[in-house]
């Protein structure tokens, strides 16, 4: 069995920033006076600590570009502007071990909503570089979809910059371009390597970014499961080869309620090292097509074709 090696960090930083008209001075107390619901406990215990640091920026101190945050929906544009045009922020910083995951980054998170809410601002994950959307509440269950991909389409259809054909239409649509690469950007605060697919004809991104989430849902299972077994060692390896089914889908949503559209039968990836923190998402070795034939083809699940956004249970 091939396999592929990466390392794992013992620690990883993610980052949340909110712009507001006025943001405080003393943001630890006004965490302390305003957060609430199931995370208030792990804030105040967290303030302070290199798990959890709050600090007051404005233009003078700044050591990142607001510009560089961007909407992920289209309804977030106007979000990103204001964002983009501020002069004060708080920043939240969790540098916490990977065995601290997904809670570390959930608090993190609770408390920059918890500003957001306080202050009247605009959350971003400076992570994925992704305006969030509007929230006051970090549900307890961790769900993928939650915004912690950065998985985004690209616009290439919409503003006519491609032209290829609709395979339903014309089957030289099938390959009629390769506009389209589609990566992760969120998969490091967890200590794993972000994903990555190229080659993309414009008519099967969505089936290309359905491929990438379920991939990045199952390492993650598995990466969780490996981190509870033991201490963990500076690499982990993989199967290169990845059988994925409808429930790897299903589990990205944080849904188990959907509807199975096919039988729930595997169908593979492969995984390709790019660098130590970049792995191609691709076909199966002996697949003998490109990889729009096999993003076209009758091997994935029928949901992945057409699910861009999805409702999760909102039990916590």
């Amino acid at each position: 069995m091939t396999t592929i090696t990466f390392p794992v960090p013992s620690t990883t930083t993610s980052r949340f920033a909110v712009a507001a008209g006025s943001v405080p001075h003393d943001l630890p107390d006004l965490l302390n006076r305003t957060a609430s619901g199931p995370y208030h406990a792990h804030i105040t215990g967290r303030l302070g600590s290199s798990q959890l640091q709050v600090t007051r920026e404005d233009l003078a101190t700044l050591r990142w570009d607001p510009g560089d945050v961007r909407a992920a929906r289209p309804e977030d544009g106007r979000a990103a502007r204001t964002f983009h045009d501020a002069t004060e922020f708080a920043v939240v910083t969790a540098f916490a071990p990977i065995t601290d995951q997904p809670r570390g980054v959930q608090v993190a998170r609770a408390a920059a909503y918890a500003i957001a809410e306080a202050t009247g601002g605009i959350t971003a994950d400076l992570i994925t570089g992704h305006i969030l959307t509007p929230s006051t509440t970090e549900r307890t269950r961790f769900v993928l979809a939650d915004n912690w991909l950065g998985d985004i389409l690209p616009p290439f259809r919409a503003n006519g910059r491609c032209t290829a054909a609709d395979p339903e239409l014309d089957p030289e649509g099938v390959n009629g371009c390769a506009c389209v690469r589609l990566r992760t950007g969120g998969l490091r605060r967890f200590g794993l390597p972000e994903l990555q697919i190229t080659g993309v004809a414009c008519p099967h991104d969505l089936a290309a970014l359905n491929v990438l989430r379920t991939t990045a849902r199952r390492l993650l299972t598995d990466h969780w499961s490996w981190l509870a077994g033991g201490p963990a060692t500076g690499t982990r390896t993989v199967p290169a080869t990845l059988d994925l089914t409808q429930r790897d889908f299903n589990e990205f949503w944080g849904s188990t309620r959907r509807i199975h559209l096919t039988p729930p039968v595997p169908f593979q990836v492969r995984l390709t090292p790019l660098t130590a923190r970049l792995l191609a998402v691709g076909p199966p070795e002996d697949f003998g097509g490109t990889v729009n034939d096999w993003l076209w083809g009758d091997t994935l699940p029928l949901g992945m074709y057409d699910v861009l956004l999805s409702p999760a249970d909102r039990a916590a």
